[in-house]
């Protein structure tokens, strides 16, 4: 038997799904394949409603530039949706197919996602199901492959990006764990001395913009940033001295949330673990409500902060993450990333 691969469970989840959520109408079958076999195989069933999934092209997405030949590439499947009306059904078959086409047309546009799941039943890909029109043509084209069967009602869809293995992790590169620069001498230029000044370099941390969260969108977004509680400023990033860290318990800092208001978020930091090379969540999610949409450097209000306590006491990095869970139409979960804040702790003379 051929290996189960992400293809062939695309094909059956779409299956699956048009199945379940087909409303008002009496399915008989979803068949995968050439439409004339379908059309050859329903022998006396002129009283049932079938559909056909005819996939018929896949194509490369490209290869991304950080994997190996081991990491799995990416397609997109192109799938030819066909209703086919019971001849004895009511009202007639010719509306029974638009009856069929439109409930097709209506569920994967309420639930534009497939689901890819390897064999311990794991979430590896979702595919995103698109609109993939075709001209008479092109249309034309993919019909006159089947024989002598007639051209009936379709709509045509792509679904992408299915990955191939199946079940194939990718190693992406890690976050950067430390900013700075590195400084090292050259000899060949001992006579030439620095000229007057410097080189002119200047260097900062970026500036917080006002930003605005669209909380019209149902997946928007949360912002965060630090806010200075003695001079109202705001940052992304924070450098700290070790020695002004607390000699008991943890540093507190002033978090400024934008979103939309009323709604939970929860804060969530990192650690970076050199030992790992890697970051590791710290501690429980804090839990707030939200109470403004908008982030304003010239109008801080620090009274809109929540406090958040750093989790390290030591030299080392940490991020800040404020979080939201979000359901999707299939009934799935999604989580919502805000911006990362990074913080890092130094010590003098390191």
């Amino acid at each position: 038997m051929v290996a189960i691969s992400s293809l062939s469970v695309a094909a059956n989840e779409l299956r699956t799904l048009l199945k379940n959520e087909i409303t008002g109408l009496e399915i008989d079958q979803i068949k995968i394949g050439h439409p004339k076999y379908t059309f050859e195989n329903m022998g006396d069933a002129a009283d049932k409603n079938f559909l056909n999934l005819f996939f018929y092209n896949v194509s490369y997405d490209g290869f991304p530039a950080d994997v190996l030949s081991e990491n799995p590439f990416y397609v997109r499947l192109y799938c030819l949706i066909t209703a086919v009306g019971g001849k004895e059904t009511s009202p007639s078959p010719g509306e029974n197919d638009l009856r069929l086409i439109g409930e097709v047309m209506r569920i994967l546009h309420e639930q534009p996602f497939i689901r890819v799941k390897d064999g311990d039943n794991q979430e590896v890909a979702q595919l995103q199901v698109v609109p993939h029109e075709l001209n008479l043509d092109n249309l034309n084209h993919i019909w006159s492959t089947q024989g002598d069967t007639a051209c009936r009602l379709s709509v045509a869809y792509e679904m992408a990006l299915a990955p191939i293995p199946l079940a194939e992790s990718v190693e992406r590169s890690p976050r950067a764990a430390e900013i700075g620069t590195d400084v090292r001498g050259d000899m060949n230029l001992e006579d030439k001395p620095l000229p007057p000044g410097g080189f002119n370099i200047e260097t900062s941390a970026p500036l917080v913009p006002k930003v605005t969260v669209d909380i019209q969108k149902p997946e928007w977004s949360p912002h965060i940033c630090f806010a200075d509680p003695v001079k109202s400023n705001l940052a992304y990033t924070l450098l700290i001295k070790k020695s002004a860290l607390p000699l008991v318990g943890f540093k507190k800092l002033n978090v400024l949330v934008a979103g939309k208001p009323s709604e939970s978020v929860h804060l969530v930091w990192d650690i970076w673990r050199p030992a790992k090379k890697g970051w590791e969540r710290s501690g429980s999610p804090q839990h707030l409500t939200i109470q403004t949409a908008v982030i304003d450097p010239e109008d801080v209000d620090l009274a809109l902060t929540v406090v958040s306590d750093l989790p390290i006491n030591t030299a080392g990095q940490a991020d800040l993450y404020a979080e939201r869970e979000v359901e999707r139409p299939d009934g799935g979960m999604i989580t919502l990333r805000s911006n990362p804040l990074l913080i890092t702790i130094y010590e003098e003379g390191a």
